[in-house]
Parts: structure tokens; sequence; C-alpha cells
């Protein structure tokens, strides 16, 4: 980690500014959550030029002060309860399933509320995150990243605290937009079709696995002799490995519902069952 002393850049560039010189402890303070809220540093730049101090990523502010007395943050949602400030969609994102958005506030007093809410916080490591999945946003650019340091070189940041989706919870999402869609006219799905990004974007998650014993394994795929133990046909197809009949062990009881991991508890079924088991109507 480099010597970079971040916090003297953001006096330097203030000293001779006469309107945001009394925040300049604010200002700092701004930046420092910022930085701490922000996924991925390796690829996050920091710096100040004659326009700016800011916080970016390829041509797009995750964070910043302009020398109009502006201030800018990233935001995956909008907020209407900051006073004397205004937001508008970060236009290289409207392609994205759910667009991102700046705050913008030229009064320098919402520094500090700012500051002092989490669900601003939030929703900027949300942000920063998602920014990510589009290399067209994050492609660089060489006159912007001038001067400027990358985050990870002289920042210490705990990337184990930053905020991540359970698959389940993106899958549940997921749904619920299937849901919303549904609710649409075809013409209108159709004219939103014609104008949405082709290539998908990324969310990353976190998952925890099980780590599933072989022997249950092994002992419920050889009870079942490749038959399917619910609907009592052969496995649809041979497995490449071993040319077995391909089946999958599925849990009567969940383990992530508490179920014991055991030949007793688990039954071996084919795919169809099995997806079957997990989403029809009548679960087995």
């Amino acid at each position: 980690m480099i010597e970079y002393d971040w916090k003297n850049e953001i006096e330097l560039w203030t000293e001779k500014k006469r309107t945001i010189k009394p925040f300049q402890k604010e200002l700092i303070d701004f930046f420092q959550l910022a930085f701490e809220n922000t996924y991925f540093p390796d690829k996050s730049l920091f710096g100040t030029n004659n326009y700016s101090i800011s916080l970016l990523t390829g041509g797009i502010f995750f964070a910043a002060y302009t020398k109009e007395g502006v201030i800018w943050v990233l935001l995956d949602r909008q907020f209407t309860d900051i006073p004397n400030s205004r937001t508008t969609i970060v236009k290289s994102t409207k392609t994205f399933s759910e667009p991102l958005f700046w705050l913008e506030t030229d009064d320098l007093k919402n520094i500090k509320l700012l500051t002092s809410r989490p669900d601003i916080w939030h929703s900027f490591k949300v942000a920063t995150n998602r920014i990510f999945d589009s290399k067209m946003v994050t492609a660089p650019r060489e006159h912007i990243a001038k001067n400027k340091v990358l985050l990870s070189e002289f920042f210490g940041n705990k990337q184990q605290n930053i905020f991540l989706k359970t698959a389940n919870q993106v899958e549940t999402e997921l749904q619920e937009k299937i849901n919303s869609v549904r609710k649409l006219s075809k013409k209108k799905r159709q004219e939103i079709l014609e104008n949405s990004e082709p290539k998908p974007t990324k969310t990353t998650v976190k998952q925890a696995v099980f780590n599933r014993n072989p022997y249950v394994i092994v002992e419920v795929l050889e009870r079942a002799n490749g038959i399917c133990e619910r609907c009592k046909k052969p496995g649809p197809f041979l497995r490449d490995l071993d040319n077995s009949p391909y089946l999958e062990v599925h849990h009567i009881q969940p383990l992530a519902e508490g179920g014991d991991d055991t030949v007793k508890n688990a039954i071996g079924l084919c795919p169809n069952c099995h997806k079957q088991a997990h989403y029809g109507k009548k679960t087995y």
C-alpha cells in the first residue's frame, strides 16, 4: 500500500475555496464513507483536478465535489427526503434492468446529513457493485484517470463487510419482477423488449453451501439403482463420468430448514421430480 495523504489532498483543494473550506471535515468524512462502501477498490480511482475531487470508475462518478459547489453521490434508488437536492438517472445505466441515480446537492449543509444516513450508504454500496456489471460504463477513460490513484493502493477496505445478496434473494427478486411483467399488456412488454440491453448484467452473491456427506449420496443412489424413487422411471440419461443413470439426491426435510444429512432423510429423484419437489404445487 502506497503512502498517499488523501485527506491532505482534499484540504489543499478546498483551502482557497471560501464556500467549502468551513466544511472540510464533513467533506473528508463524506469521502471516507465512500471509500469504505465502494465495491472493487482495485478498479476505483480517487484524486483531484481543476474540476473536482472525485472517486470514480471509467467515466462514472461514485462520489464527487465539483468546483461549482455541487456534491454528487451514486445511488441505486431515488431519495426524495434530502432537502435542496435533485436526483437524475445515470444515462449510461438506462439500459440496466434497474437504472442507477445520481443525487446532487449544492447545499453544503447536506454533507453532514448524507454522512449520517446509513440507508444512503447502503444504497451507494449496492450501486457501486452494480456499476461493474457493465464493461461499457467502466471502460477506462485516460483523460479522467490522469493524476488519480487506485483506491486499493492507499485505503484499506474490509471487503468482507460489503453487502451481498444471497442467491435466494436474487431468485426471489426475479420472481417478483416476473409477476409484475405478467401484469403488463403484450404490446407494452414488446416495446420494452425492443429497447432492452441484450447482454445481461451480473450480481455478485454470497452463498452458503452445506458440506454434504458423500456416503449418504452413494447409499441413496445405490438404493435407487437408477430408478427415480418418486415417479419410478429410469434416470433420463446416462452420466458421462461413469455411464450410470442420472439421478439427484433430494433431502425430504431441507438441510436449510434443519433437516439431517442422512440416508433416511434423502431420496433419489430424476431432475423433473427434483424440480417438482422444490417448486411444484405439491412437493414430495
